[in-house]
Formats: C-alpha cells, structure tokens, sequence
C-alpha cells in the first residue's frame, strides 16, 4: 500500500516498467478543483491495466460487486462516506480519467451531506438530472485538464455533428437519455474551452451545432449552457454545501424541451 503526498493511498495493479510516478499524476489531476482534503474522502485509488483485477481487488476486500463489462476506463464505488476509485492506466488519457473520478468522490461527499439535511434528497439523488450535473462537473475539470495537457478539449464537441444529423432519432424516447448525456458533455467542454481563451473554436462549434439543428435548437443549448456555467461558478465549486434543488429541475425541463423539439408530436 502506498500513498500520494497527500497521504490519499493507492495500490498500483499494474507490472508498468519503468514505474509511473502515480503521485505525480495524482496531484496534476487535483490542480483542476479547489483545494479540498481528499485524503478524509478517498478510501482507496486503484490503479490497473485490466478491469477483472480491479473488480477482483474490490470484492475480496470490500465485497463490493463491480460491473466489470460497462466500459468505464474511470470508475467510482461509494465506500460509506468515502469513495473507492478505479482507473485504467491509459497513457496520456490517464490524468484526465483521474481528475474526472475525483470530481464523482466530491459529488459523493457532497451527496450525503445533502442525504442527512434533506429527506427528500434519496429520491433525487439517483434521477437522471443529478447524474446529468454529476456528468457536467466531472467532465468539466477532466477538460481542463485535458486542456492543459494536449491543448485539445472538445472530444465530445467534435462528435455531435453525428447525432445532429440524425437528431429526430436521436432525440427520440428510446435515445433521449444518452444523446442528453452527450449534450452535456459538450457543454462541459465548451466552459473548458471559453475558460482556456479558445473562444473562435468554441464559437465554431457553435456555428456548426446552429447549422445543424436551427435557432430553437440554439436557443435551449444556450440556455442550459449559461444555467451549468452560473451553478458551477457559485454553489457548484462550493464542496462543503448543499445543493441547491433549482439546478435539477432547470436540466430537466431543458431535456424535455429538447425532446419536444424533435419528439413524434413535433413531426
């Protein structure tokens, strides 16, 4: 067992020669959120190559069941309070994997203080629109990251133009919740890229989403937009608070605008 200079321990599931310098990589990644005490939050960073060694590792010493087929290179078990985090070594993908795990185990501490002063909270925090706000603040501090790291920030941007061009589909009830996700991925990205200064590559992702769909489109993206970006500069970035209920309901309404937008009631 070994731990980052933050005392935060990990184990490295992993025969990497020469040996990655996880400490490094670990403190690179936290450069994306305000400071916080990771260490009182983080039960355990697991790093690997494989994902059975990894779900294997959790359930001998956790009993924790691991969905060890559903893709995810980051991944994030509640532990209690605490969170037991998994990420593959992915070469220069990695701290980005890290640093958008890290923002699920704030997401988490800041779950259960809203759990114990709000009842109604248990409910709310497994819907869709906290999942989506998870999503948002995650990705958001991945792309920054990722920024400044490959100065490239807009994976999820440059790949909407393919559910654009069949969005009556994609924005269709079967479809609804992954296109949303995707949407909110590129919301993510877009702060990431208007905070890093590339405003004319952000606009140009703009002008083609514009193209692609229509000023109602444009419209309720740019609304939700500025609703994540407010939420996440004020309450957002503030860990040791409670959310503010509003949020959710603003990302909800958005997804059913844009469901009506293309729905079979608009054909």
């Amino acid at each position: 067992m070994k731990t980052t200079e933050q005392g935060i321990r990990y184990i490295e599931l992993t025969e990497e020669e020469p040996a990655l310098d996880i400490p490094a990589m670990v403190k690179r990644a936290k450069t994306a959120y305000k400071p916080f005490n990771f260490k009182d939050k983080i039960e355990l960073l697991i790093f690997y190559n494989e994902r059975k060694d990894f779900s294997h590792t959790i359930f001998t010493e956790y009993g924790i069941m691991d969905n060890e087929f559903d893709g995810k290179k980051a991944v994030h078990h509640p532990f209690g309070v605490k969170s037991i985090i998994g990420i593959e070594l992915s070469g220069d993908e990695t701290i980005p994997l890290i640093a958008f795990v890290i923002g699920q185990a704030i997401e988490h501490f800041k779950q259960n203080m809203d759990i114990r002063r709000h009842a109604e909270w248990q409910e709310l925090a497994n819907s869709d629109s906290y999942q989506c706000w998870e999503t948002y603040f995650c990705q958001v501090h991945s792309s920054v990251i990722r920024y400044g790291l490959e100065g490239s920030a807009d994976l999820f941007l440059r790949s909407l133009p393919f559910v654009l061009a069949k969005k009556e589909e994609s924005f269709s009830p079967p479809y609804i919740t992954a296109t949303f996700r995707h949407v909110i991925h590129t919301l993510s990205e877009l702060y990431a890229l208007r905070q890093a200064g590339e405003t004319g590559q952000a606009d140009d992702h703009m002008k083609t989403i514009s193209e692609l769909t229509g000023p109602s489109f444009t419209e309720i993206y740019g609304k939700l937009y500025t609703e994540l970006a407010e939420y996440l500069e004020t309450l957002g970035i503030k860990y040791n608070e409670v959310h503010d209920f509003a949020i959710f309901t603003a990302i909800e309404q958005r997804k059913n605008e844009f469901a009506a937008l293309y729905g079979p009631s608009a054909q």
